[in-house]
């Protein structure tokens, strides 16, 4: 029988949520996450040169976020592995010939990369769940929004110095 319900939250995301955390519940959680860093993991070996891409670009952001440590460099590895192969796949999809094969008998059918994207897709929403990296995943999360802003290039955005119109004046009619 499968599990009913919603998944259960890591104690970090019950943290950046403010959700109540329970010491009669949460005490084994909140002991294995005072043992692990956060921080950027070592990436693993298998990662290829596409998916390293993705992991220089989005681990940063999830560490500072403070949804990443050290010891989810597999699965955060498999994110990345599955958005690389997705770009793969995309691009074999790029003719719309290509969407549709015929069989030895004539008959039409949908193409094996058509397969392999639709597969991908669903394993790249099921891992980036895992970091918060969905609309719903992150709908719970409260964090610093100065914080956030500064990732979006506010501090740059709102210093005068930037303002490209500083030297224009207003049009005197």
């Amino acid at each position: 029988m499968s599990n009913m319900g919603r998944p259960p939250k890591s104690l970090q995301q019950k943290i950046l949520s403010g959700s109540r955390i329970r010491d009669d519940r949460d005490e084994e959680s909140q002991v294995a996450n005072a043992a692990v860093d956060l921080g950027m993991p070592p990436c693993p070996l298998w990662v290829n040169k596409e998916a390293k891409k993705h992991w220089d670009t989005l681990g940063p952001v999830l560490v500072q976020a403070g949804l990443l440590s050290v010891v989810d460099g597999d699965v955060f590895g498999l994110h990345c592995d599955n958005v690389a192969a997705y770009g793969k796949a995309m691009d074999k999809l790029q003719a719309l010939d290509s969407w549709v094969e015929k069989t030895p008998n004539g008959f039409q059918v949908q193409a094996a990369w058509l397969q392999i994207r639709n597969k991908l897709q669903e394993q790249m929403i099921k891992t980036a769940r895992e970091f918060g990296l969905t609309p719903a995943a992150r709908s719970g999360v409260k964090v610093n929004k100065q914080q956030q802003l500064n990732l979006l290039g506010a501090e740059v955005a709102t210093n005068p110095e930037n303002d490209v119109y500083n030297n224009y004046g207003m049009r005197q009619s």
